[in-house]
This record gives C-alpha cells, sequence and structure tokens, in this order.
C-alpha cells in the first residue's frame, strides 16, 4: 500500500505525514504533493489506498482532483482536510463519488484522533465526515433540502443569469426555471407573490442573501461556476 499527502502547506503536510508514520505504518511509503496537479500525478503513478487532499490548492482544487483522481484510480480512498465547515463541498464530494465509493471530509481543526477515526474509516470503505459538518448537514436537511435542479438555478441566480440564460444552459424552458425559482423560495421561506408581505424582498436578492448566510452556497464555489462558465461579470 502507499499513501498520497497533498498540500500547498508544508506544516499541514507534516502533520499528516508524522501522524501516519506513527499510526498507519502500512500505508507507507508516502508520496507528497504540493498542488493538484503533482497529487493528480502521483496517484496515476502509485494507485495509493488513500490520499490526502487539501480542498484548497494551487492549479487544481481538492474536489477538482478527486474528480480526476477517480478516472485514474478508482479504489483510492479520499480524505478531503478542509478550512471550510460547509455543507456545499460534501455535497460535491457526494456527487461525484460513485455509490460504494469511500472518502472522508476533515477540517483542519482536527484532533489527531479524529483524523485517525477518518482514515481508519475510509480504509474499511466507510465515510467519515467532521461532526461540525454534520450539524450542518442536519440543519440543511430538516430546513432547506433543494432538489439538483433547484441547486443548479439557485447557483445560477447567484451568478447574476436571466431566466432566459438558465434555461439555455439547462435546457429546460423559461417556465420551467420559474416553477425550480419558485420551489427554491417557498423552501427559503421567502414571501411569494399574493403575500401581505410580497412587496418587502427582490426574491432573488433575499434567495441569494439566505443562501449566503445559510451557507448552501459559497463565494469559491461561485469562483468555480463562473470559471466553469466562462461569465465576465
Amino acid at each position: 500500500m502507499s499513501l498520497v499527502i497533498a498540500d500547498d502547506q508544508d506544516r499541514e503536510r507534516n502533520w499528516l505525514k508524522e501522524l501516519m508514520c506513527a499510526n498507519h505504518r502500512e500505508l507507507l511509503p508516502i508520496f507528497e504533493a504540493r498542488n493538484g496537479l503533482e497529487a493528480v500525478e502521483l496517484v496515476g503513478t502509485h494507485k495509493p489506498k488513500l490520499a490526502f487532499l487539501d480542498l484548497e490548492m494551487p492549479f487544481l482544487s481538492g474536489i477538482k482532483a478527486t474528480a480526476k483522481i477517480l478516472e485514474l484510480s478508482p479504489q483510492t480512498g479520499i480524505v478531503i482536510v478542509s478550512n471550510h465547515a460547509n455543507e456545499i463541498w460534501v455535497r460535491q464530494l457526494w456527487k461525484l463519488m460513485p455509490s460504494d465509493g469511500a472518502f472522508a471530509y476533515v477540517l483542519k481543526e482536527s484532533s489527531d484522533n479524529q483524523i485517525l477515526d477518518a482514515t481508519r474509516s475510509v480504509i474499511a470503505g466507510d465515510c467519515w465526515v467532521h461532526p461540525k459538518i454534520q450539524r450542518v448537514l442536519l440543519k440543511a436537511s430538516s430546513n432547506t433540502t433543494l432538489t439538483s435542479g433547484e441547486f443548479e438555478v439557485l447557483a445560477y441566480i447567484c451568478l447574476g443569469l436571466t431566466d432566459k440564460a438558465i434555461a439555455h444552459r439547462l435546457y429546460i424552458t423559461e417556465k420551467a426555471v420559474q416553477a425550480r425559482l419558485k420551489a427554491v423560495y417557498t423552501k427559503m421561506g421567502i414571501p411569494l407573490r399574493g403575500s401581505s408581505e410580497e412587496n418587502e424582498f427582490n426574491l432573488r436578492s433575499r434567495a441569494i442573501n439566505l443562501a449566503l448566510r445559510q451557507k448552501l452556497i459559497n463565494v469559491a464555489q461561485l469562483d468555480e461556476w463562473e470559471a466553469t462558465l466562462r461569465i465576465d461579470l
């Protein structure tokens, strides 16, 4: 077996390396990467048992590196290490991972024991999510559970696209876009047309405000969407 640790910060790589050497020598040797591209190259060459990936790295983010790693070495377990306790990143991982895939999402504030628990879970073929993010997920699932289609239109209005532009990109009608937006507004508790509070809010602006405050979406992800869509704002 082997292990890849990818992080652009030497301190973070050394922390994980020392922890793994002390507790999981069966995973040696350890290969280190300073950015997402190097991580993908190392995984392609060595087909490691695990890959620890920093979420924010030069050239390729941890999420984008995960997508490429799954193509090159689907048996490699993924452990995302992040400073962000946002639901959206775990949602992205779940989208990428096959139904039988093993991954963990840990925070850089995690204790050594939490890192080790996550490592053992992924080796066993299970998933592990930091308790702080679990609380965010539980809160989101009880309050604002958006479908994939609803989440797409929410992201697009955050980027400033019109209904017509969204319809064109999603290959649906403008009426379908409006229906999805109405569902988003309802789930987020935004007063719709015809209510006594209808004049208090611009629906789009209110949805964007709540989405950012409730961490349903974040600026880093919007940057990725914008880059993908090649939109100049």
